[in-house]
């Protein structure tokens, strides 16, 4: 990290790396408080005909709605800043401190239902902003230490805009597909996302938390396609399986919309 980076944040320590770009935890040494926050530094995919001020109108574009969100919804991270550096696009966060689902391991069916229906309402208002997370998953529900609640982070829509393209049409695409394997649902995974993405990558990653397994480790029925998850929970309750399995159907017609 170089210039102004440098002088207003100090690096704890890195939280992660990926196609993407990096993420850091770090400190503000421009707040009295100190406060640690999380810093996303990401890199575009650079692509024929695209300019990176073209780029860089997107991720404002982003960084607005995630300001908004985070503004308005207790469990979205706030954002205390962005900026481009050297082609580099830099997020500012809040860091949410707790143990995310992948960390948290596998929990009982009444943490599942308290879980479920607090994220819903979060998707419920981002959802009313017309916005789609993308890419929900384990490590992407943190527990908040301080109130329990869950925080959902890591938009995908961020990662999009690094892989902008301009088509011959005129109009601007990404080319990257967001999501991970096992919890992104076929209508996304060839680009055409709706609200339901959301809610079959959310079922998912509670018949993780309940299971203990990634959908790549469950078994699924030849004929349908739909993974064979319930006999590994044999006593949850009817009503919270069957939100689940709806969630989670592979048909598109067959899930809450």
């Amino acid at each position: 990290m170089t210039g102004s980076i440098e002088t207003r944040y100090k690096i704890i320590k890195s939280l992660g790396s990926g196609g993407f770009g990096d993420t850091f935890l770090a400190q503000d040494l421009q707040m009295p408080s100190g406060r640690q926050v999380v810093i996303k530094k990401l890199k575009p995919l650079h692509q024929n005909n695209i300019s990176i001020e073209l780029i860089q109108q997107l991720f404002e574009r982003e960084a607005k709605v995630l300001e908004e969100l985070g503004q308005n919804c207790s469990q979205i991270p706030t954002l205390y800043a962005y900026f481009v550096e050297n082609e580099e696009f830099y997020l500012v966060q809040e860091y949410i401190e707790g143990k995310s689902l992948a960390e948290l391991g596998t929990i009982h069916h009444s943490q599942c239902e308290s879980i479920l229906s607090s994220l819903l309402n979060t998707l419920k208002y981002i959802h009313s902003k017309n916005i789609i997370h993308r890419d929900i998953k384990p490590e992407n529900i943190i527990i908040r230490e301080s109130d329990k609640l869950p925080v959902l982070i890591d938009f995908g829509a961020v990662k999009e805009t690094m892989g902008a393209v301009s088509l011959s049409s005129g109009s601007t695409v990404s080319s990257v597909i967001v999501g991970t394997r096992g919890f992104i649902p076929p209508e996304q995974s060839t680009g055409r996302t709706v609200f339901s993405s959301d809610l079959y990558a959310l079922s998912l990653t509670m018949i993780y938390s309940l299971t203990g397994k990634y959908p790549i480790e469950l078994p699924n029925n030849n004929i349908t396609g739909e993974l064979d998850w319930q006999s590994y929970i044999p006593n949850l309750p009817s009503n919270l399986r069957l939100v689940l399995e709806k969630a989670s159907k592979i048909d598109l017609s067959q899930r809450y919309p």
